[in-house]
């Protein structure tokens, strides 16, 4: 996928995976997200409880990695998977807050096991380092050569 074709992707989706490390162990949670062009990131309206697993992953975590895909079916998928920098951030300008709601997708917080007033949310921002979007027809990495073999093949992002 071009650039212009993963950051049209990145406005459609609304969920996806981000992955963090500790310790040598990784932690992958499923989160909404809106995607900001103006400034090459992802923003994330992350909802924590008392002695947080995530967010102690997140702390830990100098590199994070996030997925967002699409299938179908085996012969009509996408997927784009970024890597960057996991930021808190202590306050979101209200055009970006309207954008987060419009693009993300609503999640239930129920799944927390916590009363909603016991989850604290915090902004964070995902600053892009690198990125790579695939499809079942078309494969085009941003650090990749132009004459890729892959035939649309997984083979390993």
């Amino acid at each position: 996928m071009t650039r212009p074709q993963i950051e049209s992707f990145l406005h459609e989706r609304g969920t996806g995976v981000l992955s963090l490390t500790r310790d040598g162990m990784a932690y992958a949670i499923p989160i909404s997200f809106a995607y900001d062009d103006a400034y090459h990131r992802c923003l994330f309206d992350l909802g924590f409880v008392p002695e947080s697993r995530k967010h102690a992953f997140i702390e830990s975590t100098e590199l994070a990695c996030f997925t967002t895909y699409e299938w179908d079916s085996p012969s009509a998928w996408k997927s784009v998977v970024l890597t960057g920098v996991l930021r808190r951030l202590e306050d979101i300008d209200l055009t970006n807050e309207r954008s987060f709601y419009a693009e993300a997708t609503e999640i239930e917080i129920t799944v927390f096991d916590h009363p909603p007033e016991d989850i604290d949310h915090q902004w964070y921002e995902f600053v892009i380092n690198d990125q790579s979007g695939r499809s079942s027809q078309v494969r085009i990495d941003s650090d990749a050569p132009e004459d890729d073999d892959s035939g649309g093949r997984d083979d390993g992002q």
